[in-house]
């Protein structure tokens, strides 16, 4: 099975409640992006991870995502728009597919943003 996504929380906020993990969580409980965390809304545990992924990876865009999704829901939407801004810097990569169709991480980092501009409107 592909990667699912965790951008789906980026891309669904306000909605979000959760993310899907991008990639999967492996069978030996190894979570590099988190993903196990963010469902669990443990977000403590998933920003410390995503974090320390970021600290040897700057430009890894699904970590990148992934911070971008904890930050909005502890409320830090102001950083999460910087980490979105990041994605948007860094070159387009196919994150996985949804229904047969790619999802790339430019489009789910403008998705994000404009659910920020939705939010911050209200």
């Amino acid at each position: 099975m592909t990667k699912l996504l965790a951008i789906m929380a980026v891309c669904t906020i306000p909605m979000a409640a959760h993310a899907a993990p991008y990639p999967e969580a492996s069978p030996t409980g190894y979570d590099p992006y988190a993903a196990d965390a963010i469902e669990r809304a443990d977000y403590a545990v998933a920003e410390d991870r995503l974090t320390r992924r970021l600290a040897a990876n700057t430009n890894d865009v699904p970590a990148l995502l992934n911070l971008a999704a904890v930050m909005t829901e502890t409320n830090r939407v102001a950083r999460a728009s910087s980490l979105l801004e990041q994605v948007l810097e860094a070159e387009n990569m196919q994150l996985g597919d949804v229904d047969g169709k790619a999802v790339w991480s430019h489009d789910a980092a403008a998705a994000g943003l404009r659910g920020r501009v939705t939010m911050g409107s209200r």
